[in-house]
């Protein structure tokens, strides 16, 4: 293993009896990197992070964190991890400061980023867990993540209940950490999510990775949407504009035309100069569309999968040892 690989997976293939949730997946995530794990809803994601925190078994393959066995090594490598789980669950008899308490207790750390992370999410700490919503849920799941100031941070669909203002935050702070030399492995199934604080990305679906790419290559992959108006449009066609080299998807809306363009616009520039242009606009493509490409196939396979997955999974983890920082109690 590279001496600055904090996550190494090596052909990992979960199976549930005929049913593949992951199938032959491998990746590195480096010292100090925000990696962004992608993929729709029962793609794999959630299955492939409770094999990394030995809370279920691979079938196959091999998964290293922190340059430890996670199955070896599991309780050693649970004092160095911040894990938030992708469906916070807390018990509603405690309030937030008690199950602070008792999560730094069972991990025999202090938290000594808690003040900080209370008062920058505004995060209440007085009353019953069973009466807070989503979002203060998600907030309290953050605060035991990172409380601790964990070597490496797993986090599942960490934005899932903030609103937008608190997702900035989010986004700022994990950013911050990054500065301070965390590693950071966070699923998500929005691009939006992940594009602001990610490096690189991989991208699941139906259990196989699809692509392992930076942020910067899939901009370019992504390509910029161009819209020009002409003087006189009839004096140009769809497709004199399709034969220009990197334009593509391009189409003709009450005169104005629209396009798509990929690598440089020298061709598409020159080309343009040949006709009395009244309005040129070029703006970045979203990266969803490049995502979305992902997504296409097998849809209705993956939430048939799903359901059969996630119910033999519940019946693993159970038959699987607690550790005493990770699943009790559920999150």
């Amino acid at each position: 293993m590279k001496a600055t690989s904090v996550i190494e997976i090596e052909h990992f293939t979960k199976s549930y009896g005929s049913i593949q949730a992951v199938k032959d997946v491998s990746l590195q995530v480096e010292q100090g990197e925000v990696f962004g794990f992608l993929g729709p809803n029962g793609a794999g994601k959630t299955t492939t992070i409770r094999c990394m925190l030995d809370v279920i078994r691979p079938t196959s393959g091999t998964l290293r964190v922190l340059g430890l066995d996670t199955q070896r090594d599991r309780q050693a490598l649970h004092q160095r991890i911040g894990y938030l789980p992708g469906d916070v669950r807390l018990p509603g008899e405690m309030t937030g400061r008690q199950i602070i308490d008792y999560f730094s207790q069972i991990q025999g750390l202090q938290p000594v980023l808690l003040k900080d992370l209370v008062t920058r999410f505004d995060v209440e700490l007085k009353r019953p867990l069973k009466g807070y919503s989503k979002g203060m849920r998600q907030k309290i799941g953050i605060v035991l993540a990172f409380m601790c100031d964990p070597d490496l941070l797993i986090l599942d669909e960490p934005t899932s209940g903030l609103d937008p203002l608190l997702q900035k935050t989010f986004n700022e702070f994990l950013l911050e950490e990054q500065a301070r030399g965390k590693t950071v492995f966070m699923s998500s199934h929005i691009m939006s999510d992940v594009e602001k604080v990610c490096q690189r990305v991989a991208v699941i679906r139906r259990g196989e990775l699809v692509t392992v790419e930076r942020v910067e290559t899939l901009r370019e992959k992504a390509g910029q949407r161009v819209t020009v108006e002409f003087a006189d449009s009839a004096t140009t066609t769809v497709e004199e504009l399709a034969r220009i080299t990197g334009v593509s998807n391009v189409a003709i809306s009450k005169g104005v035309y629209h396009m798509n363009i990929s690598g440089k616009m020298d061709a598409l520039i020159k080309a343009l100069s040949h006709h009395e242009v009244l309005r040129l606009q070029v703006e970045e493509a979203p990266l969803e569309e490049v995502f979305l490409k992902f997504y296409e196939d097998g849809r209705e396979e993956q939430v048939e999968n799903r359901a059969n997955r996630e119910n033999r999974e519940s019946r693993e983890t159970a038959r699987v040892s607690p550790t005493h920082n990770v699943t009790t109690p559920k999150m």
